[in-house]
């Protein structure tokens, strides 16, 4: 009797055992693949855009002439990065445009907290309808008036590739489908980096700020610009990765200081005859990328008389019409 009672009592400990470490392994299994998931770039084409051109080209099969090298630009509808993008394609050059989904970054990275604040609403009224912790709401109003924004701007780029398309034809294939970001990479030493510049640079505005750490450590961990750089010993021929700042952006001085500090590299800072010969070559080597912002110099009435004159009739009504503002 105690021999089969110590039998079973051995069998029933192997199982546990072995319940216990299939349920450990599927465990860490599951937090690896959530966190590589999480520390990784993540982007995705929208269908329409790649059924209408005819070719894409891969970044690993660019050869180093002018006019077949994809130049980068990040575009969300505005004037400013909408001139910049119609210049490159009159100049025949391939274009890859980028459009960073801020509400799905911040969605995901702040889950457990919209979760927990949302499973309640209730909770977050008192009897009469006021909010209960003024830090929640302000939270949850951000949230929703960035998500507002980021429709708003993704509606927009999927009209005007449409009316460009049609206003361009003969340049379908130069105008790639957007790479729409929806997880940038993390990298607590180059965030920690960027965020300890501003509290030293102690700035007077630097809501949005966040835009340009984004850009940044994401084309740090970039494949298709990295390779095409790493593997092309031409200095000139890299990768051209372009932004429609302007000089009336709200965070341009604030750029200019960051650039001095070495944490952002703009190609057009010499334009503002800036002392920045101590530019670290170490950053320039990590990211092997700097910034083009070509009307960086240039305010919003300047940006917009040049549309003017310059965007085909149908394009400039559109943002007449619809009062689309320059936004960065």
């Amino acid at each position: 009797m105690n021999l089969i009672t110590l039998t079973l009592t051995k069998n029933h400990l192997w199982s546990a055992l072995s319940i216990a470490g299939l349920a450990g392994v599927t465990y860490l299994t599951n937090r690896y693949v959530k966190n590589t998931e999480q520390t990784s770039n993540k982007t995705y084409f929208k269908p329409f855009e790649i059924n209408n051109i005819n070719n894409i080209i891969n970044p690993s099969q660019q050869n180093t002439h002018l006019n077949t090298y994809i130049n980068y630009i990040f575009w969300n509808g505005d004037i400013s990065s909408t001139y910049l993008l119609i210049d490159l394609l009159l100049q025949d050059k391939i274009i890859q445009p980028l459009y960073i989904e801020r509400y799905t970054i911040i969605k995901e990275l702040e889950k457990d907290k919209l979760e927990n604040l949302l499973k309640d609403a209730s909770r977050l009224k008192d009897s009469k309808g006021n909010y209960k912790n003024k830090n929640n709401t302000t939270f949850l109003n951000s949230i929703i008036a960035l998500k507002k924004e980021q429709q708003y701007e993704i509606k927009q780029l999927e009209i005007l590739r449409l009316m460009i398309l049609s206003q361009y034809p003969e340049f379908r294939n130069n105008l790639l489908p957007t790479t729409y970001i929806t997880t940038i990479a993390k990298d607590l030493e180059y965030t920690s980096k960027f965020y300890n510049a501003l509290q030293e640079i102690k700035p007077i505005h630097c809501d949005g700020i966040d835009f340009i750490e984004q850009v940044g450590r994401f084309l740090k961990y970039y494949d298709k610009i990295r390779n095409s750089n790493n593997s092309n010993s031409n200095s000139n021929n890299v990768s051209r990765i372009i932004l429609g700042c302007n000089k009336d952006y709200k965070n341009r001085e604030l750029l200019i200081k960051l650039t001095k500090k070495n944490i952002v590299n703009i190609v057009n800072i010499n334009m503002l005859s800036v002392s920045n010969n101590n530019i670290s070559e170490t950053n320039i080597s990590e990211t092997n990328t700097s910034l083009d912002m070509p009307v960086f110099d240039m305010d919003d009435k300047t940006v917009k008389f040049m549309a003017v004159k310059f965007f085909p009739n149908d394009i400039m009504q559109y943002f007449m019409k619809n009062d689309i503002e320059l936004r960065v």
